[in-house]
């Protein structure tokens, strides 16, 4: 027994000596939590591109909405008819044409465009599309297509025309390190036309 264990001695003695030394490096701890922490702080980071580039555009997205329905509403009328202002698709083009470059630096290839008057109905809540004119592949809304209103929106309003403007602005993140979906950037706004009470316009892609 004494031989046994004076022999055991020497194996244990060397056994905790190379525990201690890997206990004490530090180095072997490191990598390890390099290697944890990693991909983590990346997704992170990626995470955190990913939501500011769609927070610049998001914003960009409403900066165009209001451009393009500021400038149907307050363009100047080619004709004026009982009170209504007319005009051809040609200058509601120009309008949407020009507010596409407010979306820059992103590009406007993504981006589309709906600009429509409705006629807001007696329940107040909702309204009736009159015409409706889309940009770059963007549909046009159907005429008589029932909309819903922002709540609060159509009170005391009925028999009043508005102009909907819509954008919508397909995202796709650059896909650094972590896979990222595109996203449907949207925004809407009505506002009421300056020019006149109405704005007619009878050859735009869906008309009354």
């Amino acid at each position: 027994m004494t031989i046994g264990r004076a022999q055991s001695e020497p194996f244990l003695l060397r056994a905790a000596r190379v525990g201690r030394a890997l206990r004490d490096d530090a180095r072997a701890t490191a990598a390890v939590e390099a290697a944890l922490i990693l991909p983590i702080a990346l997704t992170t980071f990626a995470l955190l591109i990913y939501g500011a580039e769609a927070f610049a555009i998001q914003r960009k997205v409403t900066l165009t909405t209001r451009t393009v329905t500021d400038l149907v509403t307050q363009a100047e009328p080619t004709l004026m008819n009982a009170g209504a202002s007319q005009v051809n698709h040609t200058a509601i083009d120009n309008d949407l044409c020009a507010a596409s470059a407010v979306i820059a630096p992103y590009s406007a290839g993504q981006l589309t465009m709906v600009i429509s008057e409705v006629l807001v109905n007696s329940d107040q809540a909702t309204a009736v599309v009159k015409w409706s004119e889309p940009y770059n592949g963007a549909t046009a809304r159907p005429v008589g297509q029932v909309v819903t209103l922002p709540t609060g929106l159509g009170t005391g309003q009925s028999g009043v025309y508005l102009v909907l403007g819509e954008v919508g602005y397909n995202y796709t993140p650059l896909q650094f390190f972590t896979p990222a979906s595109a996203l449907n950037l949207h925004d809407a706004i009505f506002l009421t036309p300056r020019q006149s009470t109405s704005i007619t316009c009878t050859d735009c892609k869906t008309h009354s």
